[in-house]
């Protein structure tokens, strides 16, 4: 029987969470059901790429402040969702997870399904006490890998059966598009040098100083070497650690040698991963890590840090490893990357790693909790004002 989904993020920016659920919520069409990606929408411009599936985006308005940004979006799902009818809600962070909640404290739903991808270290204590609820209030957890699936076990009690991630072979492919042709000239990169790859923008959890640091000592030896650094859309505020970036870049005198783009659109995605030489990718704290999988299924190296979750779901010789808090391990890394050796290898084994990765198999990982959630809404029917797109 197939399922009528409703999958809730956060934004529609192409983060961790979003890139899943979009994910998920494609696999799950392909797969016969009935699923809706929901988000809230500040430009009006919808999701960073047009999905194979239904989606919803909820009118949002913009909010410097972070704390009252998480309570204006918590409003917005909560008030969209109200009154429509799923077989299924499933929660992709806790801004959503918040929101299913309260409709569950109102009655209009009688649970809910939540993935934890990571968590997050607040100070501010609305914002922890946030996240701990959408934890804690969730029917059935999810998260991406075994390191999660540990800490909600002993700090939660709370079961939260691996589902993992996938990889699109199709959009991920060394095969060059028609956006590796212009991609260097519209993103002002330079023709003749080798790109070193870091996504995630300049951020303290992807360890982006250390990145910048081994790139300056790596370029003293090879000066053809040209750092870019794609996305970074965030509610989070790096200023600080982006600020000790700056200088740090800024007092190198070699600025002219490091891009950073920003936010990119996700088409040419694919194209940096096949332009760059090597992905840098030493993060210190990932729910899974989606960004090394894309690049190894265009035939890229990929730098990862020799830490869970990467050594869960990666063997010895599928990436280049690092340690997170030794820059001269990812300078060594680097260095073994940009041998002609190692870019052959990566062109035929980084294709063939990935193909453990299946978002179809991730997609049926879910049916037996969403069905006991369905189960759930039938035996306790909840109030229903009007009905959602799949009804009617």
């Amino acid at each position: 029987m197939s399922l009528c989904i409703g999958i809730l993020t956060h934004s529609t920016n192409p983060r961790g969470g979003v890139v899943h659920g979009m994910a998920l919520a494609e696999a799950l069409c392909q797969a016969g059901h009935d699923a809706t990606l929901i988000a809230p929408d500040v430009t009006g411009n919808g999701f960073f790429r047009t999905p194979r599936c239904a989606t919803r985006c909820i009118p949002a308005v913009p909010e410097p402040d972070l704390p009252t940004l998480v309570e204006r979006r918590i409003g917005e799902i909560r008030n969209a969702i109200r009154g429509q009818y799923f077989d299924v809600l499933h929660a992709q962070d806790p801004i959503s997870a918040n929101a299913l909640a309260d409709l569950v404290a109102e009655r209009r739903i009688s649970g809910f399904a939540r993935t934890v991808h990571h968590l997050d270290d607040f100070s501010h204590l609305a914002l922890a006490a946030r996240q701990e609820r959408g934890v804690r209030t969730a029917a059935e957890l999810f998260t991406v890998s075994a390191v999660w699936e540990k800490i909600l076990r002993d700090n939660y009690g709370r079961v939260a059966p691996v589902i993992g991630n996938g990889v699109d072979p199709v959009r991920f492919t060394p095969e060059p598009g028609r956006q590796d042709e212009t991609l260097r000239a519209r993103y002002r990169l330079p023709a003749d040098r080798r790109l070193i790859l870091a996504v995630g923008g300049v951020e303290r959890r992807k360890n982006t100083l250390h990145v910048l640091d081994a790139f300056l000592a790596l370029r003293r030896e090879q000066p053809d070497l040209h750092l870019v650094m794609v996305g970074g859309a965030s509610l989070l505020d790096h200023t600080a650690y982006r600020t000790q970036f700056e200088t740090r870049l800024r007092d190198s005198g070699k600025a002219e040698h490091v891009t950073i783009t920003g936010p990119v659109s996700d088409d040419d995605m694919p194209a940096f991963y096949r332009q760059a030489t090597v992905l840098a990718y030493p993060s210190v704290t990932e729910g899974f890590g989606l960004c090394p999988l894309e690049a190894l299924s265009c035939g890229t190296p990929a730098i990862v840090p020799e830490i869970a979750p990467f050594t869960e779901h990666f063997s010895e010789m599928d990436t280049l490893w690092c340690h997170p808090d030794s820059p001269h391990t990812l300078l060594s890394a680097l260095r073994d990357a940009l041998t002609p050796r190692n870019r052959a290898r990566f062109r035929v084994s980084g294709p063939t790693t990935v193909r453990r990765f299946n978002w179809c198999q991730v997609a049926e990982r879910h049916i037996p909790a969403y069905r006991r959630l369905a189960a759930l809404s039938q035996a306790e029917p909840p109030f229903i004002g009007a009905l959602s797109p799949c009804l009617k």
